[in-house]
């Protein structure tokens, strides 16, 4: 393949994920201004931008990070945190998306009508942290399950997208879950109908289209959750913490 045509810079894939693991942009922001302004005249050739293209890139922090024109034709973008993320005119061709996360990301220029959106078998679903919760929750003893999130689950690994239970999708229907930990949690997709989450930490928990009609979020830490495309019909919110 000549020179001009490589689609992928693993020394830029490097850096971008040195950002990623330190949750600072800064190093590659101002980098990657300066490459852009070196590269000007390359503009709308395949070589402008970041060298991207089929990488994986899936569960990365990537919170403000400067991605114009970057080449991700065919990267793997699932559940990626992107808000604020400058992806203006980047080439998304074939990017997967899925439950990425792309609010205040600028898209100007960019195509994500082009781009996929596929589950490729990563749905975050631990059927032992499903069991235990449901455990916990049938039993009444919702602290035991707190004592284990607190010490098995604390720990971030550099990555928001990657701290909490993996419970996307999860069938809790009815569960009395008051007063329990999920902070974190990845709850998309989760049928939490009727449930009870009365006093429960869900600061930062992805709820994005989860099922909580006439769920009980009385007194729920609920800030920073992400709530997109969640059923919150009948719910009840009163003291809960947005």
């Amino acid at each position: 393949m000549p020179p001009h045509r490589i689609r992928f810079n693993q020394d830029q894939y490097a850096r971008l994920r040195r950002g990623s693991e330190l949750m600072d942009f800064t190093e590659w922001n101002s980098w990657y201004a300066e490459y852009l302004a070196d590269n000007l005249f390359l503009r709308s050739t395949d070589i402008y931008g970041a060298h991207l293209a089929g990488a994986d890139l899936a569960y990365w922090y990537l919170e403000g990070a400067d991605l114009r024109f970057a080449q991700l034709q065919g990267a793997d973008l699932s559940y990626s945190y992107l808000k604020h993320a400058n992806l203006a005119n980047a080439n998304l061709a074939g990017t997967n998306l899925w439950r990425a996360f792309l609010a205040g990301a600028e898209l100007s220029g960019a195509n994500p009508d082009a781009a996929v959106y596929d589950p490729a078998d990563r749905i975050k679903f631990d059927p032992d942290h499903a069991s235990r919760l449901r455990e916990a929750a049938e039993s009444g003893n919702i602290g035991a399950w707190n004592e284990w999130y607190k010490t098995e689950l604390s720990k971030a690994d550099g990555d928001v997208r990657l701290y909490g239970a993996y419970l996307e999708e999860a069938s809790l229907r009815n569960l009395d879950l008051s007063g329990a930990v999920l902070c974190y949690a990845h709850l998309e997709g989760a049928d939490l109908r009727h449930v009870n989450l009365s006093g429960a930490n869900l600061s930062h928990v992805h709820l994005e289209g989860a099922d909580l009609w006439q769920a009980d979020l009385t007194g729920a830490d609920l800030r920073h959750a992400e709530l997109g495309g969640a059923n919150l019909a009948g719910a009840k919110k009163e003291k809960a913490l947005f």
